[in-house]
C-alpha cells in the first residue's frame, strides 16, 4: 500500500509514534510519505494514496488547532481511505471525542473511515513519568502499532467510538485559542537562566517566538503545544498560568524504546490514583495481541 502520514507533533510524541508505524510498514513493503504540519506547510497531494493517517496529540480533550486548520485545506477525494492515531498521556474515556471535528469533516468529504487508535505517550505537562513507567508505555505502543497493522492490511475496521455527552463537554472545555492568546501574555524568560540560544524560536511549530535585540519575544498565536518549554536547556521558559504544570527535559524515547535490560511491570493490580486507569486499557492491548499474534 502506499500511505501517507499527516500530522501534528509539539512535543515529538506524535513524531516518535510515526518514526515506528513507518518503520514498521516499510519492513512490510508498504510505501509511506509524511507531512509533519507546521505554519507556512503547504496542503498535502493527497492524490494516488491507499491509505492517509492523521495524528495528533490530545490537547485537552480536544485535537490541536493546527492540525484542524491544516486537514480543512486538503482536497480529499471521495472514498478516500484515512485511519487515525492519536495519543495522550492517560486512557480518560473522554478523549475519544477528540476525533469528533476529523471525522465530520472527513464524513463531509465522503472519505471511507479505516479505523481509529489511541496510543499512550507521557506527558509535557502536569508531571514527568517515570522512566520505567515510560518503557511500559512504549511496549504497550508498540504491540498496538503491530495491532494497527495487521487491522489496516487486512481491511479490519478498530472503532473507538464517542457519545453525545463526551463531544459536548470536549467542547465546552476546548479553551486552545483563547487559552493560547490569554496566556501568552504572561509568557516570559528567565534573564538569568536563558542564554540566548534560540531553540525556541527555531522549533516554536507556529513561528511565535522571536528573538528581538537579544531579547526572547512572544506573540498572541500560540497553540499551547509546549515545546519551548519543554525543550529548554536550562529550563529558563516560564509558562504564565500553567507554570505549576510545566514538565522540562526530553524524555530520550528513541534511548528508553531501546533498553532491552531486564524490567518488572510498573502497572498491575495494584496501582491505584492516576495509575489505576492504565490497568484496563493495558490489559486490553495484551489480550488483542495475543489473539493476533499466538505464535509470538
Amino acid at each position: 500500500m502506499k500511505i501517507l502520514f499527516v500530522y501534528y507533533t509539539g512535543t515529538y510524541n506524535t513524531r516518535f509514534l510515526t518514526d515506528r508505524l513507518i518503520s514498521r510498514l516499510e519492513e512490510r513493503g508498504h510505501i509511506c510519505s509524511r507531512v509533519e504540519i507546521e505554519r507556512g506547510v503547504p496542503p498535502a497531494d493527497t492524490e494516488g494514496y491507499d491509505l492517509i493517517g492523521f495524528g495528533y496529540p490530545i490537547y485537552g480533550f480536544n485535537s490541536p488547532l493546527p492540525f484542524n486548520r491544516y486537514v480543512n485545506t486538503l482536497e480529499i477525494e471521495r472514498g478516500q481511505k484515512f485511519f487515525i492515531y492519536k495519543n495522550s498521556g492517560e486512557t480518560f474515556a473522554m478523549n475519544n471525542a477528540s476525533s469528533r471535528i476529523l471525522l465530520r469533516r472527513m464524513k463531509r468529504r465522503g472519505a471511507a473511515f479505516a479505523g481509529e487508535y489511541h496510543f499512550v505517550m507521557p506527558y509535557n505537562i502536569h508531571f514527568a513519568f517515570d522512566r520505567e513507567f515510560v518503557r511500559e508505555i512504549l511496549d504497550k505502543d508498540e504491540k498496538l502499532a503491530r495491532i494497527m497493522i495487521d487491522n489496516l492490511e487486512r481491511g479490519e475496521i478498530s472503532e473507538i467510538g464517542s457519545n453525545f455527552i463526551y463531544n459536548v463537554a470536549s467542547a465546552a472545555v476546548s479553551v486552545q485559542k483563547i487559552g493560547g492568546c490569554v496566556n501568552s501574555f504572561f509568557y516570559k524568560v528567565d534573564k538569568e537562566k536563558c542564554v540566548r540560544c534560540g531553540l525556541c524560536v527555531r522549533n516554536c511549530p507556529e513561528k511565535n517566538i522571536r528573538l528581538d535585540r537579544g531579547k526572547i519575544k512572544f506573540g498572541h498565536r500560540c497553540d499551547m503545544c509546549m515545546r519551548c518549554s519543554f525543550f529548554c536547556p536550562t529550563n529558563a521558559v516560564r509558562i504564565g498560568f500553567l507554570e505549576g504544570w510545566k514538565v522540562n527535559g526530553d524524555y530520550r524515547l528513541s534511548e528508553i524504546f531501546e533498553d532491552t535490560s531486564p524490567r518488572m511491570p510498573y502497572i498491575d493490580e495494584n496501582s491505584r490514583g492516576f495509575y489505576k486507569c492504565f490497568i484496563q486499557y493495558f490489559a486490553r492491548i495484551d489480550a488483542e495481541y495475543a489473539k493476533k499474534f499466538k505464535d509470538d
